[in-house]
């Protein structure tokens, strides 16, 4: 799908431009590898934090779809800006692959990320400790699905249910499913989903949970966002997937009127 006519408005027609308070450094991208990932001009790779787009073809896996969208439209962005981006740095500033973790935004001000979101060319993805904008992202987010632009508008795509899970499905992905077991050990919180799922959040992360909240959730219905693992040799039979979350952001009641919010 070609959105053309938004390339150029990353901040968003509806205004959520999710501004910083200050820029840690102003540097040129050189080259967009994709919606989440560029290359500046010396060197370094950056990883747009706070968000997750589609990923390009790579050897033998094919595109997901409107991979090639997203990153047209952060390079259109991006170009439209001169090629200059202000960088504001993640509390947690570089991940395992060596790439440095920051929010981009345009010499006016304008933060990128939430463009992308706006647009639907990306979901919202909050790792902590670099959780600042969570919530503003996740108000770009929500207007892109109430008007189910670009991601939103695929079939699937924020409906897939955990019981529809091919065998072997992974990689990130947004999952409905009924909680069907809670449990706590000294490693964190297991939610037992439908389906074979088993969503984990680690003793690590648990300080950002409410954890009386987290344990009431047998019987509820919610949607987890994360990278799916399919089950490996020697787990228990009937868990056939495994998601951790981080963050509260990855998880969502769904209300029991469907149509009570987009």
């Amino acid at each position: 799908m070609c959105l053309p006519a938004l390339y150029a408005n990353a901040a968003g027609a509806d205004g959520i431009t999710c501004p910083a308070e200050h820029i840690d450094e102003y540097a040129v991208v050189r080259y967009v590898h994709d919606g989440d990932t560029v290359r500046l001009r010396d060197g370094r790779r950056i990883r747009l934090i706070g968000i997750n787009a589609p990923e390009l073809a790579i050897d033998d896996r094919p595109a997901q779809a409107m991979a090639t969208d997203a990153r047209d439209a952060l390079r259109a962005a991006i170009s439209a800006r001169g090629n200059r981006v202000g960088l504001v740095f993640g509390e947690q500033r570089e991940d395992h692959y060596g790439r440095t973790l920051a929010h981009l935004f345009g010499p006016d001000g304008d933060n990128l990320q939430a463009g992308l979101l706006e647009q639907g060319l990306a979901a919202t993805l909050t790792i902590p400790p670099n959780d600042s904008f969570s919530d503003c992202y996740r108000q770009a987010e929500h207007t892109a699905r109430c008007k189910r632009s670009g991601l939103w508008s695929l079939p699937g795509f924020a409906s897939t249910t955990s019981t529809a899970l091919e065998s072997g499905a992974s990689g990130f992905r947004l999952v409905n499913a009924e909680v069907r077991h809670v449990s706590r050990s000294a490693k964190g919180v297991w939610l037992r989903l439908s389906g074979g799922l088993l969503v984990g959040i680690r003793t690590a992360d648990l300080a950002d949970f409410d954890e009386n909240e987290l344990l009431a959730l047998k019987g509820k219905s919610i949607r987890v966002r994360g990278w799916l693992q399919p089950k490996k040799h020697g787990e228990e039979h009937d868990i056939r997937f495994y998601m951790r979350i981080r963050h509260p952001a990855a998880l969502e009641i769904q209300p029991a009127d469907s149509g009570a919010k987009c």
